[in-house]
């Protein structure tokens, strides 16, 4: 009975390593073999009535551990370690994408906070923008207008 727990314990972690090591599936595959493998020990070593009991447990428990262990891990200490805690805010220079916010942008003046070669990053309304120019060498700290907006490409050229 202890090797097909150990066995069925061994598929688990395979199943969770799986995520984590990029090896084309075969560690998954490995974890799923071992699971079977404990059944079929189960099966042969207690008999049918225990080795269905224990299918059905192992049915049930290998995904409850999954969805426990991936639920707790970001929260354990080698959790946190491994899992960035840094947050983009917008105060930081993080703008999240909206199509309408770029397409209001056209017109607008602004201040260039990094050299334009052609791209850089620009201060419009007290946001930061990545940004390019139409091929134009821009210095830093110089005014610009936004010209065009394309998606999320801010075309701007020197002067207000």
């Amino acid at each position: 009975m202890w090797l097909a727990i150990g066995l069925a314990a061994a598929g688990v972690l395979a199943l969770i390593l799986e995520v984590f090591v990029p090896a084309a599936g075969i560690i998954g595959l490995a974890g799923l073999g071992s699971i079977i493998a404990s059944i079929v020990i189960a099966y042969q070593r207690l008999g049918n009535l225990i080795g269905s009991i224990y299918l059905a447990v192992v049915l049930v428990l290998v995904p409850v551990f999954i969805v426990l262990y991936f639920r707790l891990f970001p929260r354990s200490p080698a959790g946190r370690w491994l899992i960035s805690q840094d947050r983009q805010e917008p105060e930081k220079g993080y703008s999240s994408f909206t199509a309408e916010k770029y397409v209001d942008l056209i017109g607008k003046e602004g201040i260039s906070l990094t050299i334009l070669r052609p791209a850089g990053m620009v201060r419009i309304d007290g946001q930061k923008y990545s940004a390019v120019t139409g091929g134009e060498f821009i210095e830093k700290d110089k005014a610009i207008k936004v010209v065009k907006v394309e998606g999320s490409r801010v075309v701007v050229r020197q002067g207000g």
